[in-house]
């Protein structure tokens, strides 16, 4: 099949993007929020809870698309062409870029 004009990291977010992208959504106290919000009727505070939350999404997804990037640099010449003939990545990935993920949270 293969994937011409896109390098192998692309390649590799953009097969991982929307498990990630799940991750990140997950913040349960931002729903706690909305729950007030609506008990109350307070428009400001939920619309700026929303703000905030959309805000800390998009940086925990920049910080997975380089923890992303990071670890397909290691990927192996025969896990890159497995990448480019199947779309599929090694079983070792998602642990490494989570643990990639964690390191760049704490800097």
């Amino acid at each position: 099949m293969g994937t011409p004009n896109v390098t192998d990291e692309r390649l590799a977010w953009l097969l991982v993007r929307d498990e990630l992208s799940r991750r990140t959504e997950k913040t349960p106290w931002w729903s706690l929020l909305r729950f007030l919000h609506a008990a109350r009727g307070r428009h400001g505070l939920a619309t700026q809870a929303g703000g905030m939350q959309q805000e800390a999404t998009s940086g925990r997804m920049a910080d997975y698309a380089l923890a992303v990037d990071d670890a397909a640099e290691t990927l192996s010449a025969e896990e890159r062409r497995t990448l480019r003939e199947t779309s599929t990545l090694p079983g070792w990935f998602m642990d490494d870029v989570e643990r990639r993920y964690q390191e760049i949270r704490r800097r």
